[in-house]
């Protein structure tokens, strides 16, 4: 079993891995910018609510980068980059698509803003394991 002394890259393209809710996102996306284009009867209006969707939806309609090394985390957003320690995490919550590492040891209203998403992409059991042996090796030291 491959411990922690190695680096682990990978990416995650929720659009790719997901294409039927891409299709879906896709038609609301243009959906909601045709409403916009006839509310304001302007087609300006239409193209920057078209370009603030997919801005605020970004890590779904872009690709993300992940490594994991003995010394923490980061991830690659789009549009932002993020580093955390394996010392500075306190808590880690997932689901299939992806996870939450927190630098809070309780749930908190604000932890949106405190801590990394991270997105799993195809390699699901294997981010998992490796974030759980970062995490119990840190505990160790």
């Amino acid at each position: 079993m491959e411990g922690v002394e190695s680096k682990f890259t990978w990416r995650a393209h929720p659009a790719r891995e997901r294409v039927g809710t891409t299709v879906i996102a896709v038609i609301l996306v243009l959906a909601l910018s045709f409403a916009v284009t006839l509310s304001f009867r302007s087609l300006a209006w239409g193209m920057a609510g078209f370009l603030a969707l997919i801005v605020s939806l970004n890590r779904f309609f872009f690709p993300s980068r992940f490594s994991i090394d003995p010394e923490g985390i980061t991830a690659s957003y789009p549009l932002r980059r993020q580093r955390y320690r394996w010392d500075c995490v306190r808590r880690f919550h997932h689901d299939r698509n992806g996870g939450y590492l927190s630098t809070r040891s309780t749930g908190h209203r604000l932890d949106a803003y405190r801590g990394m998403h991270v997105l799993f992409g195809c390699k699901p059991d294997e981010v998992i394991r490796r974030i759980r042996l970062c995490l119990q090796e840190n505990r160790c030291r």
